[in-house]
């Protein structure tokens, strides 16, 4: 079910109330507020409550995918899971090969992130891949292994984008809700 952020039909004949377009403004004003706020935190609550390393990737990545129109979130959401995924996947192949040739850090981030942009260039709504690689290759932890870490990283930024996509499809249910009293 998708909602559109198409603002509410004015009541007519009614000049002693607020106009209903400046009533949905303040609606969907304190709904985006509260909506941002309510996502990173409870992202960041349910990262802690699993035991993931790195709550500030749910956090954030609640309050990336959030974006003014619900379609908007929704491709957002589907851009970022995929994104994520591509970026720990090439992230974990260029580290194993990397290990395997001795090369340094910084080669494995130069190579992991021509890799991602190259997709991305042709493929805009993955663009998260170019920094999710990074991320991956500098967040790794002494004796964890690579593809662990990767699956950390990519559960944290999914975890959070899919509770920042939950809470706007809940707050636009709300607003519409509120916009026909």
């Amino acid at each position: 079910m998708q909602f559109h952020s198409d603002p509410a039909p004015q009541p007519k004949g009614d000049d002693s109330t607020v106009p209903a377009a400046a009533h949905q403004s303040i609606i969907r004003a304190v709904a985006f507020v509260v909506r941002c706020s309510s996502a990173a935190t409870c992202a960041y609550v349910a990262d802690i409550k699993i035991g993931l390393p790195h709550a500030v990737w749910a956090a954030i990545s609640a309050l990336i995918v959030s974006q003014e129109r619900l379609d908007d979130t929704t491709t957002s959401l589907a851009g970022r899971i995929a994104g994520t995924v591509i970026g720990a996947f090439i992230a974990v192949a260029v580290s194993l090969a990397g290990a395997r040739l001795t090369t340094s850090v910084a080669l494995q981030i130069a190579v992991a992130v021509a890799v991602c942009a190259t997709i991305a260039r042709e493929r805009p709504p993955l663009r998260v891949c170019m920094w999710t690689a990074p991320i991956v290759l500098l967040t790794t932890q002494s004796g964890v292994p690579i593809p662990i870490s990767a699956a950390y990283r990519a559960s944290e930024v999914i975890l959070g984008a899919v509770i920042g996509g939950g809470f706007h499809w809940s707050t636009e249910v709300l607003v519409r809700r509120l916009s026909r009293l």
